[in-house]
């Protein structure tokens, strides 16, 4: 990381860019919490819609288990300018 001229602020600032994915799925669940009463399930929509909606959702969360264990992989980085003052020896 550091070789690459990534810094921990660079990386930060490049993080807080990226755009909030926006999944049908978890839009159809906000549009069902404003009438909770119809339940917990989103009603009054299309058959192709949920399906879509689902599917959606299954492949973003394998996307995020793959980068998970992606992440897992990397060494181990030293962070030589950061000092954290309740880990001191």
């Amino acid at each position: 990381m550091m070789g690459a001229g990534l810094t921990l602020t660079s990386l930060r600032d490049c993080l807080a860019q990226v755009e909030p994915v926006k999944l049908l799925g978890m839009e159809l669940l906000k549009q069902q919490s404003l009438h909770p009463q119809d339940g917990w399930f989103p009603t009054g929509i299309s058959r192709s819609q949920m399906i879509e909606a689902v599917s959606e959702l299954v492949g973003y969360t394998r996307r995020c288990v793959y980068a998970a264990n992606q992440i897992t992989q990397l060494a181990p980085v030293p962070l030589t300018t950061l000092q954290l003052m309740e880990y001191g020896l």
